[in-house]
């Protein structure tokens, strides 16, 4: 198996999707994968061709690629691949066409999995930190241990992958007992009956009820820039939006702050109802 992949996940979007590889062209990294879903309608077909040439025009970096002739769905299109990929590869990168990398995003990424093979209790590590809980002017990026996952750029070993996918309906039928927290009861009731469309509420469920939690940076490593209208999920909105300043060293311990834990829990329980 090879270190590590790294999956973009695109649509109808070729602006967005040409500046995400335009932010790769600067950090040298090697086996990017591009999935592109397929059509659902003709219209789709007509845009798609502009993404195709995004893809198949890019120089500067070097592009292996999926183009699906059926629609599977975002969701499903996300659970197939990184099924394929994780017999392929040690760890997976995960990518959408909206989120743009920052200059210490695979640095962070590849320290995280590092601390990740050593802390099991670590379900996924992501790299967009909420403003309310961005660090502002801090020479060193901390870390910090959170309970919910934002699927902004973020990064998975294989076996964990595998390990969810394997084990997942077995855990919820021993788990029932277990109290849901504020958040979590809400993107349950709100995505009950969209699981074409999301994913993560599987994934989210899972590592709620074996107790892990997600690896972040103190700052957001990802700018994304998928709220303004063009998202299927998404509304559009700039309370995502955060400013970015390089730190000079990425700590290495990650810290579990119980009042940093609270404040995510109510800070997405507000805001669920615009990424959902």
């Amino acid at each position: 198996m090879k270190d590590y992949s790294i999956l973009i996940f695109s649509y109808n979007r070729p602006s967005h999707l040409k500046r995400v590889l335009i932010s790769l062209e600067n950090y040298k990294e090697k086996n990017i994968n591009v999935i592109l879903d397929g059509p659902k309608n003709k219209r789709d077909e007509l845009i798609q061709q502009e993404v195709k040439k995004v893809i198949m025009g890019d120089q500067k970096i070097k592009l292996d690629f999926i183009f699906r002739k059926k629609n599977l769905g975002l969701a499903r299109s996300i659970v197939k691949s990184l099924d394929y990929y994780s017999k392929k590869y040690k760890y997976l990168i995960i990518i959408e066409d909206d989120c743009i990398p920052r200059k210490e995003f695979f640095s962070y990424i590849k320290k995280g999995i590092k601390i990740n093979k050593i802390n099991k209790t670590i379900g996924a590590v992501c790299g967009y930190q909420l403003p309310e809980l961005h660090e502002k002017n801090n020479k060193n990026l901390n870390l910090y241990l959170l309970d919910h996952f934002i699927p902004w750029g973020w990064a998975i070993l294989s076996k964990n992958w595998i390990k969810f996918r394997n084990e997942f309906k077995n855990t919820l039928i021993k788990k029932k007992d277990i109290k849901l927290s504020k958040n979590l009861s809400q993107i349950i009731k709100i995505t009950k009956h969209k699981e074409r469309k999301i994913w993560t509420r599987n994934f989210i469920l899972y590592n709620f009820y074996k107790r892990n939690k997600f690896l972040y940076p103190g700052k957001s490593l990802i700018k994304n820039i998928g709220f303004d209208g063009s998202g299927i999920n998404s509304k559009i909105t700039d309370i995502f939006y955060t400013k970015y300043s390089k730190s000079k060293k990425i700590s290495s311990m990650p810290i579990e702050n119980k009042k940093l834990i609270k404040h995510q829990e109510k800070i997405l329980s507000k805001l669920v109802k615009y990424y959902y």
